[in-house]
């Protein structure tokens, strides 16, 4: 995973699970970035804006969101928006299914190709269940 060479994120939502985690760490701003984007994402859905163009230029959209909302908006150095779409496509599969190791499944696109032809109301259900799943997985206290 990317180090951040950013300043370290203060995410000014009180009800973010990563940020208000107790093993907040380096990758706190990549971890509510995906966040964002997933929460994002099914408003978009909503709008009927197909899957494939939520899935792609995270960075960007994030960049743009916090340019017309102010801070709050974690937007990570442009040399991590690759890492973040490649993140943000594994969680949605993970969540439609794929019990993927890393990014490079070649499966991933399959499933996704099948999750983007589900409906909208689908559409939403399953960036929920991966806004939920990725919490989850990252909010985990650790045990050493």
């Amino acid at each position: 995973m990317p180090r951040s060479t950013a300043p370290a994120w203060h995410c000014y939502y009180d009800v973010c699970p990563i940020c208000t985690a107790p093993e907040r760490g380096e990758m706190t701003l990549l971890h509510c970035a995906i966040l964002t984007l997933l929460e994002q994402g099914r408003w978009m859905a909503g709008d009927e804006i197909p899957l494939p163009e939520i899935l792609s230029a995270g960075g960007d959209y994030l960049s743009r969101l916090r340019d017309a909302v102010g801070d709050g908006i974690p937007v990570p150095a442009v040399e991590h928006w690759s890492w973040l779409v490649a993140e943000l496509r594994l969680a949605v599969a993970r969540a439609a299914g794929l019990d993927a190791v890393s990014t490079l499944d070649p499966r991933i696109d399959q499933v996704l190709t099948t999750a983007a032809r589900r409906t909208s109301r689908g559409q939403v259900k399953l960036l929920d269940l991966a806004a939920k799943q990725f919490a989850e997985l990252y909010t985990r206290p650790r045990t050493t």
